[in-house]
């Protein structure tokens, strides 16, 4: 996996395939702290690579080997959210839905209310699908899984995952 850092030097990732998790935004969830890609404790940073695989244990996810990863963010308080930006292809896009176990149908829609933390505005996208489902955890805990693909053009899929425990 490939990902992308603030100054777009794109680094690999060991092949291991990493969890992939994100969360969704603030709506209804009071106390949210934006940390960006640090903890709660602004003493404590984390890596790309190593909030990518936080995110990934926290959503349930599983990020495919080849995709390039565009962005990632968390925001911690009395809830915590993931948010990553990923872009693939059509079969990407399919191995991360079944090897995660997102179940939700993915449908047509011209708006969404979601922020993103990377990749080109939606709002400029020819084609956007939203899905969204509820997922428990290993242990028991139950996480909302949010995602958006913008089909920029017959091949890109540009991924939005958001996931978050409110």
């Amino acid at each position: 996996m490939k990902y992308l850092s603030s100054g777009s030097v794109q680094k690999r990732v060991g092949g291991v395939f990493v969890g992939l998790v994100v969360a969704v935004g603030a709506s209804g969830c009071g106390g949210v702290v934006d940390t960006g890609v640090s903890r709660t404790d602004s003493s404590t940073t984390v890596s790309d690579a190593e909030l990518i695989k936080e995110a990934a244990e926290f959503g349930g996810l599983v990020l495919p080997a080849d995709v390039t990863v565009l962005g990632v963010d968390s925001m911690h308080g009395i809830d915590s959210l993931y948010q990553l930006a990923i872009s693939t292809d059509q079969d990407g896009l399919d191995e991360l839905l079944v090897s995660s176990a997102f179940s939700a149908p993915l449908e047509r829609t011209f708006t969404v209310a979601e922020s993103t933390v990377a990749g080109p505005p939606l709002e400029t996208s020819p084609l956007i699908l939203r899905g969204q489902e509820r997922y428990r955890r290993a242990d028991g805990k139950s996480v909302a899984r949010i995602v958006i693909v913008d089909e920029r053009d017959p091949v890109t899929r540009i991924v939005h995952l958001q996931v978050f425990d409110t």
